[in-house]
């Protein structure tokens, strides 16, 4: 409206339902960065579930890597509607749209297992990191975790905090040996809560593309 006083508002619609039954726990996207907007819905590598419709006001800015077309898409303005599937972009403006790598999605739970399959194609075996490792905490308990501390063999290598759900290896810090076992505990904030702990394994990237896959931990 020009000319005109405008109230634009930031609305989350969760409706989708198969068979009766809703859907709107199944993840669809990873949130990447928002702009414009401060909610607790869409902070930054937060899921956003099948069946939500995002409202943006002019000018707010959205960043979301949707799981099943492993896509990386920037979107400012509009109204996006994801599924299981696919995402729907209506008005709007799509700053940005390309393919990725598919994001690698580990489960983590008391007994140190893995989980099962959570994307199509992916195969999901022992949790292997980079020397320099990176990794986004997802699920119900992704939140409910304050630092994280690596060990070998007894001897902590590292304790750090984490960035709110995302931990990247500190750049000074030596990097960890490849094919070595390391163990690693996330640290929860509340006092008496359990800690989640997993070893892993250490290897290199084998690809030489920019775009490497970015790995999920999914603590529930």
């Amino acid at each position: 409206m020009v000319g005109g006083l405008r109230v634009v508002m930031w609305t989350i619609v969760v409706w989708a339902t198969v068979g009766g039954v809703a859907c709107a726990q199944t993840a669809s996207a990873l949130v990447l960065e928002t702009r414009g907007v401060n909610l607790p819905h869409l902070l930054p590598y937060s899921e956003v579930s099948a069946g939500t419709t995002v409202v943006l006001p002019q000018g707010a800015k959205l960043v979301f890597l949707h799981y099943p077309t492993c896509r990386t898409v920037a979107v400012i303005g509009g109204t996006i509607t994801f599924t299981e599937d696919t995402y729907t972009i209506m008005g709007g403006t799509t700053e940005a749209e390309a393919r990725s790598q598919c994001p690698r999605i580990v489960k983590l739970s008391a007994e140190y297992e893995t989980g099962g399959t959570l994307l199509r194609g992916l195969q999901v075996g022992t949790l292997t990191l980079s020397p320099h490792p990176t990794f986004v905490l997802v699920g119900k308990r992704a939140g409910d975790f304050a630092s994280v501390r690596v060990s070998q063999g007894g001897r902590e290598v590292l304790a750090a905090p984490l960035d709110g759900r995302r931990f990247r290896w500190p750049s000074k810090v030596p990097p960890l040996s490849e094919d070595h076992q390391y163990e690693l505990v996330l640290v929860p904030r509340s006092a008496g809560a359990d800690p989640v702990t997993r070893r892993f394994k250490v290897q290199a990237p084998t690809t030489q593309s920019p775009s490497v896959a970015l790995t999920l931990l999914k603590v529930e």
